[in-house]
């Protein structure tokens, strides 16, 4: 009895114990999908994510062949897109000018005509300025993009037919640069800083007349025994075209300074005008700009060229002043007066430079006396500022950024050259065309060399110093504005 009864509990265990092991089998399965779901949500690996990861890499790890040709798509897509874009959009923009400038003129924006010529010469001397800013050399600072346009108009007056389709006439080219001048003394006026004036007064004086002055008398008197040039025209080519008898005169001196004079007083109370109103900035940029550049061609209409661009620079100084905490917003406008007539100034420059014109010993002659009073200058300048508390490395990059020579003998290397023009002698055009070969050659020989020596030597020479100044600590960068 007792076995039976032990067979029979036994029996009655087996079935409980199966439907455990069923529930638990179950329960295990519920767990794995969640487990499988929470690893969905939770971005937890799980065997399709490894899936998708594999067939990711593999996609990743195909040749570059494919990339190009979508870029290629997206490049030659319609409507298109990228580069293509932006190219299509400015030949459109070019085209377009001068077909709203010819349905006005005419016969003047076809080839050989004077605005044609503009046209080309502008255009050619930003793309000239662009391509010279894409060569960059290793552990060299970039070179100034003035070059490229310099070589572009000189390219454009030196090629054939290129030359006897662009023609500009001498007058249009003289006012073009001189309105590039008044634009220059305008940002310069602007650009000073009284109170670095004030502090460094005695340096300033020092470095803005003796280095030019030494300079200016070791070129005349190269010139002279050298070339062969009369002391006059002699010391034109070394202060690069100052002008002719007229702009020597005393009377011209005289009226720069009542000009100055009468413009000082008017700035002490008149330089605030425009009082707040719209557009502000744009109206006083129109003023300064637009005065400066009367005073240049009105000095030049009255026989008195030398007092214009002497009005112009304290003028807008004296606007500096004035306008204080608004002038940055100024500067901006003009800057971008400068960004038009850049191109022009430095491409005209190049064209009126002809090779069949120059005769090689006058440019190796001009060669010549431009390294000799380039080495005089850098000489002086370090003796200049030799007593002014720098210390040996300050003294040498001091003396090289004086070195370069651009935006000045652009502006006015061509005086001299128009004057004897309009005075119509063929001795005189001679002597105008070496002043302004002397300029054109110290642009090509020291904008890039004065680039590449500040570039180099402004890191290796000149650090950060720490001031203190009631109890804050100021930091100061030593810089130098060539």
């Amino acid at each position: 009895m007792g076995d039976e009864d032990k067979a029979i509990e036994h029996e009655d265990l087996e079935p409980s114990i199966g439907m455990d092991h069923t529930a638990s089998t179950y329960q295990e399965t519920q767990e794995e999908t969640v487990m499988n779901a929470r690893g969905i949500d939770a971005k937890e690996p799980t065997e399709g994510s490894n899936l998708l990861n594999s067939s990711e890499k593999k996609l990743q790890e195909r040749p570059t062949e494919s990339n190009n040709l979508q870029r290629l798509r997206q490049i030659f897509a319609c409507p298109p897109h990228g580069l293509l874009d932006r190219g299509i959009t400015n030949v459109t923009m070019v085209v377009l000018l001068w077909a709203v400038v010819w349905s006005i003129t005419g016969s003047e924006c076809l080839p050989g005509g004077n605005l044609f010529g503009i046209i080309i010469l502008f255009y050619c001397a930003i793309i000239g300025g662009k391509l010279l800013g894409l060569i960059k050399l290793p552990t060299l600072p970039p070179l100034p993009h003035l070059l490229g346009m310099l070589l572009a108009g000189f390219l454009i007056r030196n090629i054939p037919i290129i030359s006897d389709n662009v023609q500009i006439k001498y007058k249009w080219s003289s006012a073009l640069r001189s309105i590039a001048l008044s634009v220059i003394l305008v940002r310069a006026g602007l650009g000073l800083d009284s109170k670095a004036l004030k502090k460094l007064k005695g340096v300033c004086i020092r470095l803005s007349m003796c280095p030019c002055l030494v300079e200016a008398c070791t070129s005349a008197l190269l010139a002279h025994f050298l070339m062969g040039l009369p002391w006059q025209w002699g010391f034109i080519l070394g202060k690069e075209a100052m002008g002719l008898k007229k702009a020597s005169r005393p009377c011209s001196w005289l009226l720069a300074v009542s000009m100055i004079f009468w413009l000082s007083l008017a700035s002490t109370h008149v330089w605030a005008w425009p009082f707040p109103q719209d557009k502000l900035v744009w109206k006083r940029a129109f003023l300064v700009l637009g005065l400066s550049v009367l005073a240049v061609f009105s000095s030049v209409y009255f026989g008195f060229p030398g007092s214009g661009g002497l009005c112009t620079l304290v003028m807008s100084f004296l606007a500096s002043l004035k306008w204080a905490g608004e002038k940055a917003e100024v500067e901006k406008i003009i800057a971008g007066a400068w960004y038009i007539f850049q191109p022009l100034l430095f491409g005209l420059i190049g064209a009126e430079v002809s090779i069949a014109s120059l005769r090689p010993e006058t440019v190796g002659l001009c060669v010549g006396v431009l390294g000799i009073a380039v080495l005089i200058r850098i000489l002086t300048t370090f003796l200049m500022v030799c007593f002014a508390g720098f210390n040996i490395k300050e003294k040498i990059f001091i003396s090289f950024a004086w070195l370069p020579k651009a935006t000045v003998q652009a502006a006015i290397g061509s005086v001299a050259l128009d004057t004897a023009r309009s005075h119509g002698e063929r001795q005189l055009e001679e002597y105008g065309m070496d002043v302004l070969t002397v300029a054109f050659l110290s642009i090509i020989i020291t904008a890039p060399i004065g680039s590449l020596l500040i570039g180099l030597l402004g890191p290796r020479l000149l650090q950060k110093a720490e001031h203190r100044n009631n109890g804050e600590e100021v930091h100061e960068e030593t810089s130098i504005q060539v």
